[in-house]
């Protein structure tokens, strides 16, 4: 199946370019995806910016990634000129951190792409439970002091070569100070990732060792 796709990219990759040549493109993790492309104007394709985008990602999208096992859900559109932003889903569930972004010019020419490089092969399946997930992203910052009430969202990310379902937990802390975002492992209950998005630049901070989790019965 992996293979098929990535055939299906490199297909769509070449009749980019043949389309539109004097392209500039940025190659993903595996050559025959691209992630990036500007210096070339698409054409005609709709009335609107977003009808514009999504006809252009329709002809050329499996060049970008976009295609199967993935559904785009528009987030973003301007009212003439600038950038169209998709959300990439997997059933009713994001995939964190990646958007593709369409830019268009003021006569819905479709002049820029700019999409997240992310693997096809999914591990859909979770096991912890939204009150585990909070307690591992809790766990996994030393000395916390906090009477926010946490949010978690259900959702994937891409993890090494994998797509993974993910918890997104976020909350607000006195100590150490800061608006944290932790990604929790949906199968392990491991901590991927945590950023303070109230640090300049959404730093990161590692995660420690918090040990095994309830799961789902």
């Amino acid at each position: 199946m992996i293979g098929l796709l990535l055939a299906a990219a490199a297909a769509a990759a070449g009749s980019f370019q043949a389309d539109f040549p004097e392209a500039a493109t940025t190659k993903g993790a595996h050559e025959q995806r691209l992630k990036g492309a500007s210096g070339f104007a698409a054409k005609d394709l709709g009335a609107t910016p977003a009808k514009a985008a999504r006809a252009f990602l329709d002809k050329y999208g499996a060049a970008f990634g976009v295609g199967e096992p993935f559904e785009l859900v528009l987030r973003g559109e301007p009212d003439k000129g600038g950038p169209v932003r998709f959300e990439r889903r997997i059933g009713a569930w994001p995939l964190f951190d990646g958007d593709v972004v369409v830019g268009v010019d003021a006569s819905n020419a479709v002049i820029l792409v700019n999409a997240a490089d992310v693997p096809q092969a999914v591990v859909k399946k979770g096991r912890i439970t939204k009150a585990a997930a909070i307690e591992a992203a809790k766990a996994a910052i030393h000395d916390l002091v906090t009477d926010d009430q946490p949010k978690a969202q259900r959702g994937y990310r891409a993890v090494g070569g994998t797509i993974r379902p993910v918890w997104r937990v976020e909350l607000v802390a006195e100590r150490p100070a800061g608006d944290w975002r932790t990604d929790v492992d949906a199968r392990t209950g491991k901590v991927l990732s945590r950023v303070n998005l109230r640090a300049d630049g959404g730093g990161l901070a590692a995660p420690k060792n918090v040990g095994s989790l309830g799961t789902k019965k």
